[in-house]
Order: C-alpha cells, then sequence, then structure tokens
C-alpha cells in the first residue's frame, strides 16, 4: 500500500476517540457493521464518493451511524500529515485520542515502518537501512526529503550542493553535501512499496523566505566558482556582434 492510499480515521463513540489506519475495503466494512438501517448501501457509497475527494483536499468526511458516535476519515496527504495525526496535531478534539493498533490494516502499519515513524507518530531507532544512490540532480523537479518534506530545486550549485524551497513553507535553503537515498526496512520481508526514495543533506543553511533579499550572485560564486569561471572564458572566447 502506498502512502496516499490509506485512510486516517478517527471514531469517537460517547466522547471516546479511538483514531487508527485503514484501507478503503476495511473503512467501507466498518461502515457497513455500524449502520443499521435499510439505507445502508446508498448512505456507504455517497461516503466513498465524498472520500475520493479529499485526495484533493483538506478536509474530513464525517459520518454519524448513531446520535452519539462520529467517524470521521480522509486520505493521508503526505508524510507530514500522517505523523501529525499519530501524534494527535489533526484539529478533530482537544481530548486525548488512544491509537487503535488492532483496527488497523496490515498493509498501513507497514506504510509506518517504511515512513520512519511507530504508532505514536516518533522516529523508529536502527530500525530502517539507507542504500546511496547515484542521481544527478535537475533545476526544476521537486525532491522528496526523507524527514517527509517536499522541496523545489531552484538551481544545481554544484554535483552536491543545491538551492532549494521548501514546498510546505516557501522558505530558502542551501542543502550542502546532498545526496539521494533508497529507504527500507532492515529487517524481514518488505514490498516495494516500503521503499521510500529521497534525499538527505549533511548540513542547511537556511535563507527565509523573501527572495528579493537574497544574494544569489554570491551563492553562485561560493559555490559553483567552476561554472563562473566556464562562463568568462566563453565569453571572451565570443566575438562581439557588429
Amino acid at each position: 500500500m502506498k502512502l496516499r492510499d490509506m485512510l486516517l480515521v478517527a471514531d469517537n463513540n460517547k466522547g471516546t476517540e479511538h483514531k487508527y489506519l485503514s484501507g478503503v475495503e476495511d473503512y467501507m466494512s466498518a461502515l457497513f457493521e455500524v449502520f443499521k438501517d435499510s439505507e445502508t448501501e446508498t448512505e456507504v457509497s455517497h461516503v466513498l464518493k465524498e472520500l475520493c475527494q479529499t485526495k484533493d483536499n483538506s478536509r474530513w468526511v464525517k459520518v454519524y451511524p448513531t446520535a452519539d458516535r462520529t467517524f470521521s476519515a480522509r486520505f493521508c496527504g503526505s508524510a507530514r500529515e500522517l505523523r501529525d495525526f499519530l501524534l494527535g496535531i489533526h484539529g478533530m478534539t482537544d481530548r486525548e485520542t488512544v491509537f487503535d493498533k488492532d483496527r488497523c490494516t496490515k498493509e498501513c502499519l507497514e506504510v509506518l515502518t517504511a515512513y520512519d515513524m511507530d504508532c505514536g507518530g516518533h522516529p523508529l531507532i536502527g530500525k530502517l537501512h539507507y542504500e546511496k544512490q547515484e542521481y544527478v540532480f535537475r533545476q526544476g523537479e521537486t525532491l522528496h526529503n526523507l524527514n517527509g518534506c517536499d522541496y523545489c530545486v531552484l538551481m544545481v550549485l554544484n554535483e552536491r550542493d543545491l538551492f532549494l524551497m521548501a514546498l510546505n513553507s516557501g522558505q530558502f535553503l542551501i542543502a550542502q553535501d546532498t545526496r539521494a537515498y533508497a529507504r527500507y526496512p532492515r529487517e524481514g520481508r518488505y514490498s516495494p512499496d516500503s521503499i521510500i526514495r529521497g534525499i538527505e543533506w549533511e548540513h542547511g543553511v537556511y535563507l527565509g523566505n523573501d527572495l528579493s533579499v537574497i544574494d544569489l550572485d554570491s551563492i553562485q560564486k561560493e559555490y559553483a566558482p567552476d561554472q563562473d569561471a566556464g562562463q568568462d572564458e566563453s565569453g571572451e572566447d565570443e566575438e562581439p556582434e557588429r
């Protein structure tokens, strides 16, 4: 199962909220069980249609099988959203919620491991293997950092240093000594979906959110001196236009 095929579910029953991770089929089966009237099939079909729309928006689809019970669900949009859900930062209730591992679809728990999280949203220690990958970075592409954030490559300064913009915050930074990795569980069997590909860097120079105050010429001279020298040499060889 892929991250974005997984449902985040909260079941509030008489004020007690349990949250869990589910595949679509398992969630639909759960709804069929809690609805008691003859319009169950129509209701569940409507819920499925609304759920599909959550892949493009951030709202929760709520279902009220009884007066004192509410199901809330949506498709998971990112690793950060998954972590926030597990940590309780999902804006559903101010009360403490309980993570119900027994109600989770098995493949969803494998997704947790692949994205370096335990059931509480905390990093795993020593459970994952990082394998370096050969990769040529390209200007304009979007890269996934293995910490869960995505970045747009504004400039490839040299083979390992990149000028990036964080897509979730708009912050600019220079990622020094950046490398590509494939990350997967260290032990046991795992599916291809458990292999997460992304980048990590040795050091980040954070430059804020205002591009107009960033000296791009100085950055290029510091990190890409060979590029500048090549441009100067090519400029000397060219004849001026007449």
